[in-house]
């Protein structure tokens, strides 16, 4: 490819052509993002899992921008309140669920002991769960526990699109403004594209995140699928201190509010359905929620959309073009990501013929499907019984790969694996068994191991949790080494 342009704004077309710029302009690709102006609604933050900090060393962010510029964060983990009704809650934390041994998985032999009689949580075996509780981060010096604490991050999304803009140009990527696009065709594929201002580009492969361009290609390529809100209030109130290593997501009679820890303030997500909650009412229960009145913007759509076939002709849609997920597990960024690394994967080698397409509607088709079932699971195992948002939310379809999951894992802690797979098991397991699954059986090897040997080991892993917990930097020390 010697020509691509990027259409579109805010932080989905920085990091395309960011990644874009970074993988191909030395090989003599020319990038112009072509910005339409998008930029992230006021107060809006992000939940960057963990395999983004990987993927920023693609892009060439480094820790410290992100702590200077996004008013980052760290984040492992995601606390979960309220889903089974009353005060329960659990911590999905990026991390393993406790220590295999004894060739198996940890799940095994806690649920042959949680069926005799044992109390203690499966997160509570998870060096990443109690380092969030704590406060701490980092892997300590001489981990006896053997178990890593994956790092993510949360994200003041305008600071964070400044970045990547600020990174785009010091990648030669040509910023060019175009909000409004005539396209010119020719046959299933777009030659140029006719900008307000009289500028024409022409690139041999356009990637859109405006929707615009792929709409040209394919009007009718976009579905509706379902959506447990359609509406959210974003909000700030002053920052945390200490900063918690976690968000926390609270359920309420007719959605659920995210809480977003951040450098600067604390972002604040009000999801609901508007027929549980009215607009008129949503800012009063927010501020119920809260406490307080927060500063916040009015209620804003949550659009529910995919595009099932998102590479047509010379036009890949991208982020928000392709599809919205839900406001969930750090979703929106994580398949932003796959996506993005997905193009530069398949890299397209000829522009006269693209394969490379069918392939990418394939990875991306399927991966999407299986980000959705991660966040679909917490509305299927929710127990809140005698509300209508969460008695609708708990009887709604779902896939017949997460309903496989959902049953092998309560009948023996094992999970069915497909392709295209985004998330470790030891995270659906610690889901899973957060939302109050305990596994009706498992694996007969378990019972190889003696009682006083299985205790042993339990009570060894624990005082090694607690352990390199001790050994680890508080939050607020890994900061001030990052700003250092």
């Amino acid at each position: 490819m010697q020509q691509v342009v990027v259409h579109g704004g805010g932080v989905a077309a920085a990091m395309a052509a960011l990644a874009v710029g970074r993988a191909f302009s030395r090989l003599g690709t020319d990038i112009v993002w072509v910005d339409t102006g998008e930029a992230p609604a006021p107060h809006t933050a992000l939940i960057a899992p963990p395999d983004l900090a990987t993927f920023h060393r693609l892009l060439g962010i480094d820790e410290a921008a992100l702590v200077r510029h996004a008013a980052a964060a760290v984040n492992i983990g995601q606390q979960f309140a309220g889903w089974s009704g009353g005060d329960h809650g659990f911590l999905h934390a990026y991390g393993d669920a406790g220590s295999a041994f004894a060739s198996l998985p940890f799940v095994q032999h806690w649920t042959r002991a949680r069926q005799a009689g044992l109390g203690v949580a499966l997160e509570d075996f998870c060096l990443a769960a109690a380092a969030a509780k704590q406060g701490c981060t980092g892997a300590p010096p001489e981990a006896a526990t053997r178990q890593a604490v994956k790092q993510g991050w949360h994200l003041d999304a305008a600071g964070y699109a400044k970045l990547l803009r600020a990174a785009c140009k010091r990648a030669d990527v040509r910023i060019v403004s175009g909000a409004g696009v005539v396209v010119r065709r020719e046959g299933d594929r777009i030659e140029r594209i006719h900008l307000a201002d009289g500028t024409s580009v022409g690139a041999d492969l356009f990637i859109d995140t405006h929707g615009a361009l792929a709409a040209s290609l394919d009007p009718d390529g976009t579905s509706a699928r379902p959506s447990f809100c359609d509406r959210i209030i974003r909000a700030s109130a002053p920052a945390f201190d200490p900063l918690p290593l976690y968000s926390r997501i609270a359920a309420h009679a007719a959605g659920w509010l995210t809480l977003i820890p951040l450098s600067s303030r604390m972002a604040i997500e009000f999801a609901y359905h508007s027929n549980i909650l009215s607009d008129a009412d949503a800012p009063a229960a927010l501020a119920a929620a809260m406490g307080r009145a927060v500063e916040a913007a009015p209620p804003a759509p949550l659009v529910a959309a995919t595009r099932p076939r998102p590479w047509v002709g010379n036009v890949v849609a991208v982020g928000p073009a392709a599809g919205v997920a839900a406001p969930l597990d750090g979703a929106e960024l994580l398949l932003l990501q796959l996506t993005i690394a997905q193009i530069v994967l398949l890299w397209p080698i000829d522009r006269a013929a693209m394969p490379e397409a069918d392939i990418y509607n394939e990875e991306m088709t399927g991966s999407r499907a299986r980000v959705a079932d991660f966040t679909a699971q917490h509305f299927r195992l929710n127990a809140r019984i005698g509300e209508p948002f969460w008695d609708a939310a708990r009887t709604a379809p779902v896939s017949a790969e997460l309903a496989a999951k959902i049953d092998l894992f309560a009948a023996r802690g094992m999970f069915a694996h497909y392709d295209h797979e985004a998330h470790v098991e030891d995270s659906w397991a610690l889901v899973m068994a957060g939302h109050g699954v305990t596994p009706r059986s498992f694996d007969p090897q378990a019972l190889l191991t003696e009682d006083q040997a299985l205790m042993a080991e339990f009570q060894r892993q624990l005082r090694a949790v607690a352990s390199d917990v001790l050994a680890m930097e508080t939050h607020a020390e890994r900061l001030r080494q990052i700003r250092g």
